[in-house]
């Protein structure tokens, strides 16, 4: 990296470059006087940079920020971007960084609640990517989380977990599995247990925050109050500000045993202290603006699913009217072109006609020619015929009242056919007073206007509510001229 000529380098490089030194100056523990080079990197892919390197770089700020700076605050804006990004972008690898980090993040400012979360999340990721180990640190962080929070069987519950992958955990994630299982079952009163687990504890030689609390929940369970006073004394010199919390409740519960009502008093007095001192005013804020982060992603990203939400719906109905005019011109194309054919038929069957009668009048009779026109006239009356004869039978079913639901589309063509042939006037009256009308519209308006059923017949005919009849209804209404 020292020897890179930057000069020379384009500005996507540039930034590759800065992402990259920023990478090996944190993993080697070099120094580094400031954030202005992961910056300018971050400023290139906020414009240009795919969601790999933009959220790679937003992670490693936030790293130096927080552990060379000790600027928490603006790490942990850079960490919730890369936590925005690697979730938008499903990146499980990048996501265990990033809970781990705001995790860890948020023990600074003492808030159970959050390091719950994103110990949670950390599980799911760490599951998802079938890491044990990770899964083991997980879970002693999640009942960490509940301890602090006094759910002592939610917590519980977790570090039991923990327990069963205990043969994936390190000889640390041990010290620390075996300290808060010891410290629950003491707590719990069951005191074989917790000295099971404070054995195999102390030969991890480990020096824990909670060394002296154990056995003074042990001495407790005991009866042996004086040498539990005594331990939680002890455990109250630890630098652990939730062990001292934890010492504190146990001696005032010990003070009220002993009857010294006068210590139990000033103890308890004590716990509200620290209590009203839990969290800093900074902390509180960065615990609030962290939410309202969440609140605001959530928000965006909700917008932008109903926006693309309602552009597909825009497009979906554009389509189906599409569809819907498409077929209606194609099934009046169809009308009109039997239509336009049994005219021609009619027409042209009347030609053969008196060319036939002409020849036979004449005497100039050609065998080969009478016999082509008579053919031809034979099957143009045969297609008429057909076509009405079907149209016939479907009139006939309407005017008893049978259910056409199961008609083809040819049938019910040649219905509206037949009407056209039966009732011209009424037809050509329509032809006026509408446009573009399917042939169903048209079978409905024989119904309506030609038969003169009421909507409950109508819905028994076709096989369908009465709420689709007057839907039909008024669809032909806006197909008025």
């Amino acid at each position: 990296m020292a020897k890179v000529d930057t000069g020379s380098l384009t500005e996507s490089g540039k930034a590759e470059y800065g992402l990259l030194k920023t990478i090996v100056a944190y993993k080697t523990h070099r120094q580094l006087g400031n954030d202005s080079l992961i910056s300018v990197s971050i400023a290139y892919y906020n414009r240009y940079g795919d969601d790999w390197l933009r959220s790679r770089a937003y992670l490693y700020r936030g790293v130096i920020r927080m552990y060379r700076f000790g600027n928490i605050i603006d790490a942990v804006r850079d960490f919730k971007v890369a936590e925005y990004i690697s979730e938008r972008s499903d990146d499980e690898e990048l996501k265990s960084q990033v809970y781990q980090l705001l995790a860890h993040v948020n023990y600074y400012f003492r808030n159970p609640p959050s390091i719950l979360k994103y110990s949670q999340k950390l599980l799911d990721s760490s599951t998802e990517l079938h890491d044990s180990t990770m899964m083991v640190k997980s879970l002693l962080m999640c009942a960490t989380a509940y301890a602090d929070m006094d759910q002592t069987d939610s917590a519980y519950t977790y570090i039991k977990k923990g327990i069963d992958l205990e043969r994936h955990a390190n000889m640390s994630m041990l010290s620390d599995l075996y300290s808060m299982v010891a410290e629950i079952y003491a707590e719990m009163g069951e005191t074989i247990k917790a000295e099971e687990y404070l054995h195999k504890w102390k030969q991890t030689d480990s020096t824990h925050t909670t060394w002296y609390l154990i056995p003074a929940y042990i001495r407790k369970a005991q009866g042996e109050y004086e040498k539990a006073i005594k331990l939680a004394k002890m455990g109250l010199e630890d630098g652990d500000q939730r062990t001292r919390r934890k010492c504190l409740l146990l001696l005032s519960e010990l003070y009220e045993l002993t009857g010294d009502q006068k210590q139990a008093s000033e103890t308890r007095m004590l716990i509200h202290e620290y209590d009203d001192l839990k969290y800093t005013t900074q902390a509180l804020q960065m615990v609030d603006w962290q939410q309202k982060f969440d609140e605001v992603r959530q928000s965006e990203d909700f917008n932008s699913r109903m926006t693309w939400m309602q552009r597909l719906t825009a497009a979906l109905i554009v389509v189906i009217v599409l569809a819907i005019l498409i077929a209606a011109w194609w099934h009046r194309r169809k009308v009109r072109k039997l239509s336009f054919r049994l005219d021609e038929d009619a027409k042209r069957i009347s030609e053969l006609r008196t060319k036939i009668e002409l020849q036979e009048k004449s005497g100039q009779e050609n065998g080969q020619e009478m016999a082509r026109l008579k053919e031809e006239l034979e099957s143009r009356m045969e297609r008429i015929s057909g076509t009405l004869l079907i149209g016939t039978q479907m009139f006939n079913q309407l005017q008893q009242h049978q259910c056409i639901a199961g008609a083809t589309a040819k049938e019910m063509q040649c219905l509206v056919e037949y009407v056209a042939q039966l009732r011209p006037k009424r037809w050509q009256e329509w032809e006026r007073k509408y446009s573009a009308l399917s042939t169903a519209q048209y079978v409905f308006l024989i119904m309506q206007d030609d038969l003169h059923f009421d909507d409950e017949s109508i819905a028994t005919i076709l096989d369908v509510k009465r709420v689709s009849v007057r839907s039909m209804r008024a669809r032909i209404k806006k197909s008025e001229r």
